[in-house]
């Protein structure tokens, strides 16, 4: 089609509009200087995105540095992190250069006509302190018997009065009830997992899910560091990324230790002790499991915590193991040859037909550095390890479960919602560019 004299491409109208004040015989000519001048724009935003990332990444490098060269005043090296450790109590650990034998904390509910409290009283709780070496100090202590309604928690850090510039005070959403026959989201959860190694990576999907989403807790499936016992990994790939986006002191973490961060000696000074736990939230009881350990402890465990009345009875049953039980991508000549097919196996040969019996509705894992859905009758399979690592695209199985799923080698988190009319929403999002990945709707099996 010819264009007749001071007619724009097609496609640019919009262009005219900007352009409005220019005569419309100069405006042809003025197209591609404009054009050109939006792609110099994106190009210098997108370059000082990444020079803030490199900034953001390179502050946590020079703060552990300084740390581990002992040449801060007594402070926090790590900021509180909150792991949920069962339906009425939350553990907070942080981490100091120095030891405070006095240093406490406390924590009150925060007054709602709709929680049902009629008294706010701070609450003290027993700190211990565990030096590891002279600069990491940690501190550990227990919110226990947080009431069983739906409130917000405030809690303290209370240093010496003479280290009065060390008080700290953050709030958390505490849900453990749904309320009834209410289509309105009660509940949101972040999800990622295998992070290790890839602070920048890191960096980058904890900023995209910050950015669009506001979360009340974080499910972490594991891998959150390469090598568990390197103080260095603690520090600048997991406690300084969550706690400069806020994440670790205000959003309680329901975690599942992966094959990187196990620790053979059983301390786990920066998750908690305990590696199989389980807790209702929100309607859904979260079940979680150690995909390093095949013992018949966790198996007597797993059967009697299915049976339980507070899984029965729960909304979801959701599973979250490191390990998933259909591992699909690897290495391959690690997965044939190095006896790598074999790590976890235990979960598909011995849990899954526990899964199936009692009725699970959602397994989420990591350990696969990719992102899969898939479905085998109502059970709803996720793999959801893209929060960091270098991605997986060998593939060396070919399990029924994923052929009618979804498959999406990128970086990625999940946004996991509840609803009081008893659905979950699930929606995978990309953390380069945004765009949804996948979503899927469950609707609660349970019969009052």
């Amino acid at each position: 089609m010819m264009l007749h004299s001071g007619q724009s491409p097609k496609g640019f109208g919009w262009l005219d509009d900007l352009l409005a004040f220019i005569p419309r015989r100069r405006r042809q000519i003025r197209y591609p200087i404009v054009l050109c001048l939006g792609l110099y724009v994106l190009i210098v935003y997108l370059y000082f995105q990444d020079v803030m990332t490199l900034t953001a990444v390179t502050g946590f490098k020079l703060k552990n540095w300084a740390f581990n060269w002992e040449v801060n005043r007594c402070s926090y090296r790590k900021d509180p992190m909150l792991f949920v450790k069962d339906s009425n109590s939350v553990l907070v650990i942080w981490e100091m250069n120095c030891v405070l034998p006095d240093m406490d904390l406390t924590w009150i509910p925060v007054s709602d006509v709709s929680s049902g409290l009629t008294r706010n009283e701070p609450r003290s709780t027993v700190t211990t302190i565990d030096s590891i070496d002279r600069s990491h100090v940690v501190y550990t202590s227990t919110l226990a018997g947080i009431p069983n309604v739906n409130t917000n928690i405030t809690y303290s850090l209370n240093p010496p009065r003479a280290m009065s510039h060390l008080f700290r005070t953050y709030t958390f959403a505490h849900l453990p009830n749904p309320p009834s026959f209410d289509n309105r989201e009660i509940a949101r959860f972040g999800a990622i997992a295998d992070n290790q190694c890839e602070i920048t990576q890191f960096y980058k999907v904890l900023k995209a899910m910050t950015e669009h989403h506001k979360v009340d807790y974080l499910i972490h499936a594991g891998d959150a560091v390469q090598e568990y016992g390197s103080l260095d990994n603690w520090q600048t790939d997991f406690a300084s990324p969550l706690s400069h986006f806020m994440i670790g002191q205000t959003t309680p973490l329901i975690y599942a230790h992966g094959n990187h961060d196990y620790d053979p000696s059983g301390l786990y000074h920066y998750t908690g002790r305990r590696t199989w736990h389980a807790y209702t939230v929100a309607g859904v009881r979260f079940i979680v499991l150690d995909s390093n350990l095949e013992s018949m402890q966790q198996d007597r465990w797993l059967e009697e915590e299915l049976k339980s009345e507070e899984s029965r009875k729960a909304w979801f049953r959701v599973i979250v193991v490191h390990i998933s039980p259909y591992i699909q991508f690897w290495e391959k000549d690690a997965w044939v040859n190095k006896g790598e097919n074999k790590w976890g196996a235990f979960v598909r040969t011995k849990y899954v037909p526990l899964f199936q019996q009692h009725n699970v509705d959602l397994v989420i894992s990591g350990h696969q550095h990719n992102y899969m859905r898939g479905q085998d009758d109502h059970m709803v399979y996720t793999i959801i390890g893209g929060a960091g690592g270098n991605l997986d695209r060998e593939q060396v199985e070919d399990y029924p479960v994923w052929r009618e799923g979804k498959l999406k080698i990128r970086h990625h988190y999940v946004l996991m919602k509840i609803t009081g009319d008893r659905r979950l929403i699930w929606e995978a999002y990309d953390a380069e560019c945004g765009s949804r990945l996948d979503a899927f709707v469950l609707h609660s099996r349970t019969i009052e």
